[in-house]
């Protein structure tokens, strides 16, 4: 183990031999039988293992004899001499000419393969890698981006910028000639406080280190030339809070501080995996800074000290600066136009000017219903993108959502909320066909009775949770249309991840003889468009080229019939046999492993930037849970991704990113002019490629991924808790940490984490035994219909006309789903002729049988001994929805204003 602690101890690193005669496998073939989607991270984590194929050498060794020596010479096998030519001359000819032979071949595939690499220009230079270099930004138009960032306050980080432009760009603007007198004006940081005498001593401390490191490498030249553009500190005063100051006694702990910040440079400190720090130790550090800690007296910590408060001046805006700011935004619609203008520079000092100022009072169109408190330039709101129908995952993140953050719902329902607080909203957005399906005019109606429908998202709609819970229809043709540098996107493949292209190229085809019903959800056929019925032809009725290149025809594979033009009967058109369909195309979300959404994962990896560039915020994949306030998040603001594990790449599951940002701009350019390829990893070579990896912070997955490296097989020797080996431990809790969950709960879960990413494991239920919501009376109807559809689709899979014993029928417990007996587990009062009908029907066909549901005899006997932690998870937020306990803040749900005078004070004071 190497003395940072992070080499992994285990074969897995370094393997054993194998046993004599038995193929060597592979460290992938291991997870052969893991999720797809995991499988693909862990060859994504590990792209060089090796292969359990045997392997072919292209060259033999053969012996010449001079004299009473013999050398064995290298020659290719295919010129190797014949076995039949045993000794003479003729065999020494022949071992010459093909070692010489062999050299020639070795000499030319040298060459031409750095012409390949390195051709001609700085533009397809490649990697040693052999990636093609995805830069299409001149080193100017970089720079430009890194300065409207900066002077945007959007980069509050106090590391210097030498080091953070990448070496091979700014070798090219000094060799240009591209850093012109206009650009080395200095650049006003609102970002970070206003410096101070010892401020500028210690940064002319770090310049002088920087000159020392470049005559080191032999770049005399760059020494006296200024890398980076001179940035000056200009923005407010920081007041670090005091972590070993005395807080109040509660029984809960309190939420953090009003407008608070997480100074993420000292968490990358104490965090960064590079530097050999451990997540057991970060997620401590974070847990200190919360006021999380368990109170275990660990001596004066104030070096662990990193959440401050910044002093804003609360003087309003001059109305002259907020004409000024409503000018600029106009202007920032058009980002491109911005950074190539010949008024840069003018307007980049209207921008640090305004970023000085104090928040606006007006609300910004793409958010309207924010709180007055909250800031129209960094909204706090959550996305969360989702296919198919909704399930038990997505319920589970909107209830960690609803447990953690500040809220409001300690207030009667339609109160005015606090006026000094700004709440965070959590938008979900449903996709309700499958990733290449077309747009239905109808389908925002269809979504909403859907949801009302199903016991999963019904409670989500009550009246107590309608202000910060909203449900948003995905349109991708629209989505796309609103985003100005998406411009030409429907002459290209949608389904593009990592370089893998999904469906065939588009190819002009004739149109097809038969017509497609405006509402109907529909795949095309491949190179053709749709033509609507007796209406104009518009964008979105023909929706996107890019979605036409799909295999398949109409839903069904069979065209609808229409009334002809002018007269009132109908008759179907002539019909083209459908081609054959690839079920990959129809999936909307994923039931199995074998059945994983793979085009909903693609469309969800450009969605995530299509939101944050538009409504800014952050996105979060539909498996993460939410375990704390994220109050000293939001208030830093940068951008951040995490750390892919062990790996220098990013993982986009969290991304935060502002609206209408120079970063946006260049990530949706540099993903068109590289065939929209939204891939964390193709995402990290765009960064990597142009020395912007500093505006796009690479943060330790201690904050939002905490398990990974254990997972991987790291840190295993100082592990977090809970110690997880597998991503489905979460799920199947190893029976030796059994105990953990029910008697920790909620509160021992990674402590000090923003959040847990459980890497899909979409088919395995949050709670086997208890696999519906359980939300008590108030949602009584809907738990009625989950529990009877499952009591349902177990007659379902019983044997045809199998009548069950009475004994059978008699005990009706709430583990419909969990390992029992086949026919166990029915409901109370259902007779044995009930279950089937002489027709053929059996119970539960018909929706009102399950008003025959009586549970109010259920006891602990039937639920399962050991509960997982997520069961555990999901029980703890259903118990704060049903008013049984407060949420991790001691603040209780409050339905009515009776509910509103209890307290956590009533309760354990």
């Amino acid at each position: 183990m190497s003395p940072s602690g992070t080499r992994s101890p285990l074969p897995i690193h370094s393997p054993r031999p194998s046993p004599r005669g038995s193929p060597r496998s592979s460290f992938l073939s291991s997870f052969s039988s893991a999720p797809s989607a995991v499988r693909e991270k862990v060859a994504l984590s590990y792209p060089r293992s090796t292969s359990s194929l045997p392997a072919i050498r292209p060259f033999v060794l053969v012996p010449l004899r001079v004299g009473n020596r013999s050398i064995s010479l290298p020659v290719l096998r295919l010129l190797a001499p014949s076995p039949s030519i045993r000794t003479g001359p003729p065999l020494m000819k022949r071992i010459l000419a093909g070692f010489l032979g062999s050299l020639a071949l070795c000499v030319l595939t040298v060459v031409l393969s750095i012409l390949v690499i390195f051709p001609a220009g700085s533009r397809g230079r490649r990697a040693l890698s052999g990636d093609p270099s995805t830069l299409i930004f001149t080193p100017e138009q970089v720079r430009r981006v890194w300065e409207w960032e900066i002077g945007s306050g959007r980069y509050p980080s106090s590391r210097s910028l030498v080091g953070k432009y990448d070496a091979k760009i700014w070798d090219d603007v000094l060799r240009k000639g591209a850093v012109n007198a206009e650009s080395e004006k200095r650049i006003e940081n609102p970002g970070l406080p206003r410096w101070t005498a010892e401020d500028e001593r210690r940064e002319e401390q770090v310049e002088v280190e920087v000159r020392r490191k470049l005559r080191e490498q032999g770049k005399e030249e760059w020494v006296g030339q200024s890398r980076s553009p001179p940035v000056v500190s200009m923005g407010n005063a920081r007041r670090y809070l005091d972590i070993d100051d005395d807080r109040p006694a509660t029984p809960f702990p309190l939420r953090p501080t009003r407008d608070s910040v997480l100074d993420l440079d000292r968490v990358m400190e104490k965090c960064d995996f590079e530097l050999g720090r451990y997540v057991r130790d970060c997620l401590e550090v974070l847990r200190v800074n919360a006021g999380l800690d368990t109170g275990v007296r660990r001596g004066l910590m104030n070096k662990w000290a990193a959440t401050f408060v910044p002093v804003i001046p609360s003087s309003p805006t001059p109305a002259k600066d907020e004409a000024k700011r409503q000018l600029l935004e106009a202007q920032e619609k058009d980002m491109t136009r911005v950074l190539n203008s010949t008024r840069f520079y003018s307007l980049l000092a209207t921008r640090q000017q305004l970023s000085l100022l104090p928040p606006s009072t007006t609300r910004h169109p793409s958010h309207p219903t924010a709180d007055d408190a909250c800031d129209p330039n960094y909204p706090r709101i959550f996305h969360i993108f989702w296919a198919g129908p909704f399930t038990d995952k997505p319920y589970a993140a909107a209830m960690s959502f609803l447990f953690t953050q500040p809220l409001g719902l300690s207030r009667p329902i339609g109160s005015v909320p606090d006026p000094t607080v700004c709440r965070p909203q959590l938008w979900i957005w449903i996709n309700p066909g499958p990733a290449s399906s077309l747009p239905d005019p109808r389908a925002e109606e269809k979504m909403k009775r859907e949801l009302k429908e199903n016991p999963w998202s019904a409670p989500l709609l009550h009246p107590r949770f309608e202000e910060v819970v909203k449900f948003r229809l995905w349109n991708t043709s629209e989505q796309l249309d609103g985003v100005a540098e998406m411009k030409g996107w429907r002459e290209m493949r949608l389904f593009n991840s990592g370089g893998v292209k999904y469906g065939k190229e588009v190819k002009p085809k004739p149109k097809p003889k038969f017509k497609v019903q405006r509402d109907e959800v529909a795949v095309l056929e491949e190179g053709t468009a749709m033509e609507p019925i007796g209406e104009s032809d518009t964008s979105e009725d023909r929706v996107v080229d890019a979605i036409d290149n799909v295999e398949g025809i109409v839903k069904n594979g069979t065209a609808s019939s229409t009334e002809k033009a002018g007269e009132g009967e109908s008759e179907e058109e002539e019909e083209e046999p459908a081609p054959p369909r690839d079920e990959l195309f129809l999936r909307v979300g994923s039931s199995s492993a074998s059945g994983y959404d793979r085009l909903s994962v693609v469309l969800s990896d450009m969605a995530r930037f299509v939101l944050t560039h538009r409504f800014g915020g952050v996105y979060l994949d539909a498996d993460n849970l939410l375990l704390r306030d994220w109050e000293e998040l939001w208030g830093w603001h940068g951008a951040f991704a995490y750390r892919w594990s062990r790996l220098e790449k990013y993982n986009t599951a969290v991304l935060k990113m502002q609206r209408g940002s120079a970063l946006g701009n260049f990530i949706f350019r540099t993903a068109v002019a590289n065939g929209l390829d939204f891939h964390p990893m193709t995402i990290s070579r765009y960064m990597k490629d142009s020395g912007l990896e500093g505006l796009l912070l690479r943060l330790p997955d201690a904050l939002f991924d905490p398990a990974w490296l254990n997972t991987e097989y790291y840190q295993r020797e100082r592990p977090p808790f809970p110690y997880f080996k597998r991503f489905e431990d979460f799920f199947q809790t190893p029976a030796e940490g059994g105990a953990a969950p029910t008697a920790l709960g909620f509160d021992g879960f990674f402590k000090g984490s923003f959040g847990y990413h459980y890497h899909n494991q979409w088919w395995s239920a949050f709670d086997p035994s208890r696999n519906f919501p359980d939300l008590g009376h108030r949602f009584v109807a809907t738990e009625r219909i989950a529990r009877g559809r499952l009591v349902a689709a177990k007659l379902a899979a019983l044997p045809h006309r199998k009548t069950p014993t009475l004994k059978e029928t008699t005990k009706f417990g709430p583990s419909p789903t969990a390992p029992e007996p086949l026919v166990s587990g029915l409901p109370t009062g259902v007779a044995p002729r009930q279950l089937e009908n002489p027709d053929g029907s059996r119970w539960g066909d018909d929706e009102s049988d399950f008003d025959q549901l009586d549970w109010s005899d259920e006891g602990v006997e039937d639920d399962e001994r050991d509960l997982s932690w997520s069961t555990v998870f999901k029980r703890t937020f259903e118990a704060f929805i049903r008013g049984e306990r407060p949420n991790m803040y001691g603040e209780w749900l409050t339905w009515n204003v009776e509910d509103h005078r209890r307290s956590a004070n009533d309760f354990y004071f």
